[in-house]
């Protein structure tokens, strides 16, 4: 719970009671905040894709790395 929503913010002694500019204030930064958890959330998505197809790479090479080996061995 905020300070305003709890009515220790002023000294306006309105029992917890909101200003008009006050809500408008809370109620665009809860649409900020939103807008910022999807934007957080497509990225995560992004950042996990590439990491899985850097994990891929990384297998591939591998195994190419232990054929090459094994062929200049001369098994």
């Amino acid at each position: 719970m905020d300070r305003l929503s709890a009515g220790q913010a002023g000294g306006d002694g309105g029992g917890g009671t909101l200003k008009e500019s006050a809500e408008g204030e809370l109620a665009r930064l809860r649409r900020e905040k939103a807008e910022l958890v999807k934007q957080h959330a497509k990225e995560k998505a992004a950042w996990e894709k590439e990491r899985a197809e850097l994990e891929d790479e990384r297998d591939v090479l591998k195994r190419s790395v232990v054929l090459w080996v094994k062929e200049a061995m001369g098994r």
